[in-house]
């Protein structure tokens, strides 16, 4: 804020010269007013000023709907700018015709009005995803929505307008359809915070906001993909291939084919979240980390994932609109159907030393004892790994065979009889086994080698002794022959 002041000051003096040496020089308002006009150095520091001037107005407009950005506001509004200034300078080549002031000027106005709107986006993501939200907080940002579709509307109407009546295909095409854009963007985004609000006031029991979430979005998507092909196929006929609309384009349509396949996904695994998730106990809300990694808030009640991570129930289901793995290790948040090494890969996701709970311990409680048992011997298997140095890898089913060659009855009837989880924690056993009694063969290498070094010393230091006793004998005997 501080350059930003810096700046504003120096523009008005640079500005305030340029003017004062203007009418000193031509004495008269007109002849003031060319001179400003058609003088370089005059309209480059003009120009400055109304940049200043839209800089200004531009903190005032986010101090007064947002206040302070966040960290990944800041982020996102860096990322977006960079790549959005170098479609605009792609966007510059293509109408370099009608290039001129007011041209520059319409460009610079539209990335501010675009970086509010990326702000705007944001902001309705973080209220989703925080469970307490002040009054203040929703005020300003219903405020800010309305503000911004007011603007787009009216360059959208003034920008129409002209195309209506020119009737050609002019650098108008472009701002109208960038306002088009934004409009539909910002009407997506105030009604997916309508839904927000109404899930809120049902207290996170609203079952169908997902579905008309994702009807939203797929309208949503659906109207860029079809303004996308239409802008892209104006440009192509008028001006010729329009490079800064292809990679829009692309993603446009990536995003619409992957909707479907994300909403089935989230679907399947919020409807039945109350048995795939469990409620936290007391004892595990006090013994770990009690701040929710997705709001960054304190948790009284959370839910458990498979791999024993704790999060808000509603920043749970929301993390589950965009992502389907864990926010903290990134592991899957509903394990694969094939049951192949379910045990395994979460142990190798966790690390030696972890403790975790197989996904039938708590549906069947007749297994808990194996359960137990079973982590004891990953405890005990990783400890003895961590002495000696080695790494213990977990088989996965197709390949227990291999590690345990014939001793191992897999065509055994016995074994077809055991279930998914029994038959994963008889192998895990088996295979531990193996290797707890290398471990203690090794052992048993290094204790026998040590007691032999030992003895070997023990029998060096014996025979030296000897020798020093024979040494002495016999120089005492010739001491005693010469006398």
């Amino acid at each position: 804020m501080m350059r930003l002041q810096t700046y504003a000051g120096l523009s008005v003096i640079a500005t305030l010269a340029a003017i004062y040496h203007a009418f000193s020089s031509r004495g008269q308002f007109y002849p003031a007013m060319v001179y400003l006009s058609t003088s370089k150095i005059s309209l480059v520091l003009l120009l400055n000023m109304a940049l200043a001037i839209m800089c200004i107005l531009w903190q005032l407009t986010k101090k007064v709907f947002l206040g302070t950005l966040r960290e990944t506001e800041a982020e996102r509004l860096n990322e977006q700018s960079w790549r959005e200034l170098m479609e605009i300078l792609f966007a510059i080549t293509i109408f370099r015709q009608d290039f001129s002031v007011m041209f520059l000027a319409m460009v610079t106005g539209l990335l501010f009005i675009k970086s509010l709107h990326w702000l705007a986006q944001k902001r309705v993501e973080h209220i989703e995803t925080t469970p307490a939200v002040t009054k203040l907080s929703h005020i300003r940002i219903v405020s800010f929505m309305g503000f911004l579709l007011l603007i787009d509307s009216i360059f959208l109407y003034n920008y129409m307008n002209h195309l209506i009546q020119t009737r050609h295909a002019s650098v108008s095409l472009f701002f109208a359809f960038e306002y088009m854009i934004l409009t539909t963007t910002t009407v997506a985004t105030f009604v997916k915070y309508v839904f927000h609000v109404c899930d809120m006031l049902m207290e996170g029991q609203w079952e169908r906001k997902a579905v008309y979430t994702f009807y939203l979005e797929l309208i949503r998507d659906l109207l860029h993909l079809t303004m996308y092909m239409c802008f892209f196929l104006m440009i192509f006929i008028n001006y010729g291939v329009p490079l800064h609309l292809i990679r829009e384009l692309y993603e446009t349509f990536r995003n619409f084919k992957s909707r479907v396949a994300d909403y089935i996904r989230y679907r399947k695994v919020t409807s039945n979240m109350n048995d795939l998730f469990p409620e936290a106990t007391p004892e595990e809300l006090n013994g770990g980390d009690t701040i929710c990694i997705i709001c960054r808030e304190e948790m009284t009640t959370a839910k458990k994932l498979v791999c024993g991570h704790l999060f808000h129930v509603n920043c749970l289901r929301s993390w589950l609109e965009r992502q389907h793995t864990c926010p903290t290790c990134r592991a899957l948040v509903v394990p694969p159907e094939n049951g192949t090494n379910v045990a395994g890969s979460r142990y190798a996701q966790q690390g030696p030393g972890t403790s975790f709970t197989p996904q039938g311990s708590q549906a069947d409680p007749r297994t808990n004892s194996h359960v137990s048992q079973h982590q004891a011997r990953l405890q005990a298997a990783a400890a003895a790994a961590a002495i000696y140095e080695k790494s213990i890898v977990y088989p996965s089913a197709q390949m227990l065979p291999c590690y345990l060659g014939a001793n191992m009855p897999f065509g055994d009837s016995s074994w077809n009889n055991l279930s998914t989880s029994d038959t994963q924690l008889e192998a895990h056993r088996i295979s531990l086994q193996q290797q707890i009694e290398i471990l203690r063969s090794q052992l048993t290498l290094l204790q026998s080698s040590k007691t032999q070094r030992a003895a070997a010393a023990v029998g060096a230091s014996d025979g030296k002794g000897k020798a020093i006793s024979f040494e002495s004998a016999q120089k005492g005997q010739a001491e005693g022959a010469d006398i």
